[in-house]
């Protein structure tokens, strides 16, 4: 039950907070938060939740064409 509510939970946070600060901001948050609702350690999770969360970037900017949102970053955007 957790679980499940973590998603959803996670997924209200991404749709509120994204625009603002970014996906890459909320995107770590997020898989950190449910690595760890999970019972992954913290460096395991912070350090998946980064990779993953440039994996998914890298993946929707240039294999899909897809823009996720900057936020915070844009001026660093490429």
């Amino acid at each position: 039950l957790a679980g499940v509510a973590s998603v959803v939970g996670g997924l209200l946070f991404y749709i509120l907070a994204a625009d603002a600060l970014g996906f890459h901001i909320v995107g770590i948050a997020l898989l950190v938060f449910w690595m760890r609702v999970l019972g992954a350690s913290w460096r395991m999770a912070i350090v998946v939740g980064g990779v993953a969360a440039v994996a998914i970037h890298l993946s929707f900017y240039k294999i899909l064409r897809i823009p996720l949102p900057w936020g915070l970053f844009e001026r660093y955007a490429f």
